[in-house]
């Protein structure tokens, strides 16, 4: 009996065995083989408990590496196991860059595609959008080729299928050519947030915000293209070890973090100070891959939903509102994005424009009150929930929310008939 848990710890499991295929062809064997329920893992950094199970767990990590780029058609086709922050350098290298990309770099990119994750920006859609095509190995270890003209129904539903169609080895993204990023952060005081987030939102790139719910101000950032000089790239390795330093301000959060969990009713001062702390504004320029990404190495447990992009800043002031008045103990900041619409049947930005709000929870801190309050709020907004973020929401709810559920659930079914790839709680959403 092995062991395995997510990032957060959050989430335990005990299968009775982990294989680390190294080819497509042993990732085959491993699901046509293994006892079910069989999950594939990435990086762990799903919050809910898709991994989860007593029967075969599927590590990625030695499914890596870039397959090939086209500079001309701008795509690019990668291993699914790839960390996202081992292929900025290579992609980089043939001349090409990720469109967009959140600010944890540390996922599987089949994990990142598979759950719907996203970065920022009003004209930017998931990562899941750029999707051009992928291999696909279903439960039976049968390979698919899934695009728009070959096994289009299975692309449609694969893009984002959290392992429940099968498990993607290839996966063949739009790119673009490589660029530059200038990075501006500052702090504003929350009323000209809420006046002034509409035109934000039209003048950038990106724009997003991190509100301490506690504070008068938020802190506000922004990136857009640049053309000046930047520093030489870093390596995939000084990527890698860039986003496992603990800085000083990391090292100060967690105190604080701790602080708040001790004492609760500290957790209001707590958040004043860090907002203060921020009060500086701050400017930089690098190549995108190396700007996206932050480090976040203070462990937390999440919660996001995808409400329509015209009510966030109401939904969003609506849930601090409700921190404040139940004095809802936690120390990590609201953070609010905007994410274009799709076409992809599960996913959260499906036919509509969304702004994204996520709640966070220190991890040796109790989620349920917190994300409790502010799923009430997020329901009332007709937000749909991220796939790798805490939820609760079961089968009836989500049937309701995504208009080609009962598509997904034939194409599910015809790959999958004896429901191997689904653990107890993936049987929850999907009425199984």
């Amino acid at each position: 009996m092995a062991s395995w848990s997510n990032w957060s710890g959050a989430v335990q499991g005990e299968p009775q065995r982990i294989v680390r295929p190294e080819t497509e062809a042993e990732l085959a064997a491993a699901l046509r083989e293994g006892d079910g329920p069989v999950r594939v893992v990435g990086s762990g950094h799903s919050f809910t408990p898709l991994g989860q199970t007593n029967g075969t767990v599927i590590s990625l990590d030695a499914v890596s590496g870039v397959v090939a780029a086209d500079l001309n058609a701008l795509t690019a086709t990668v291993k699914a196991g790839s960390k996202i922050h081992a292929l900025g350098r290579p992609l980089f290298d043939l001349g090409v860059g990720l469109k967009n990309q959140g600010d944890i770099d540390r996922q599987a990119i089949g994990g990142a595609v598979g759950t719907g994750t996203h970065g920022t920006g009003p004209t930017l859609g998931s990562l899941s959008a750029e999707v051009k095509g992928f291999r696909l190995v279903t439960a039976a270890g049968e390979v698919l080729e899934c695009s728009p003209a070959s096994n289009a129904d299975v692309f449609e539903a694969g893009r984002v299928s959290f392992g429940t169609l099968g498990v993607m080895s290839e996966i063949t993204l739009r790119v673009r050519k490589a660029y530059k990023l200038r990075e501006k952060n500052w702090v504003m005081p929350a009323a000209d947030c809420w006046r002034d987030t509409p035109k934000l939102k039209e003048q950038h790139r990106h724009f997003e915000f991190f509100w301490f719910p506690h504070s008068d101000s938020v802190v506000a950032k922004t990136l857009d293209e640049t053309e000046e000089e930047v520093s030489a790239p870093l390596s995939s390795e000084q990527m890698f070890e860039r986003g496992e330093r603990v800085s000083s301000d990391q090292r100060a959060f967690k105190i604080g973090c701790d602080l708040a969990r001790v004492v609760p009713a500290l957790s209001a001062r707590v958040q004043r100070f860090f907002t203060n702390a921020s009060m500086g504004a701050s400017s930089r320029a690098r190549w995108a891959h190396e700007i996206f990404p932050s480090a976040r190495n203070v462990r937390f447990n999440e919660m996001e939903y995808a409400v329509p992009a015209a009510n966030g800043v109401d939904c969003i002031r609506e849930v601090a509102e409700a921190f404040a008045k139940y004095k809802v103990p936690g120390v990590f900041p609201i953070e609010f994005r905007y994410v274009k619409a799709d076409d992809i049947w599960l996913s959260p930005f499906y036919k509509r424009d969304a702004a994204t709000i996520s709640v966070h929870q220190y991890h040796r801190q109790p989620f349920e009150t917190l994300f409790g309050v502010a799923e009430t709020i997020f329901r009332r907004y007709g937000g749909r929930p991220h796939w790798g973020k805490l939820h609760s929401l079961k089968f009836a709810e989500l049937e309701r929310l995504y208009p080609r559920w009962g598509d997904y659930q034939a194409v599910r079914r015809r790959l999958d008939p004896q429901g191997k790839l689904l653990n107890s709680y993936l049987k929850q959403l999907f009425g199984a």
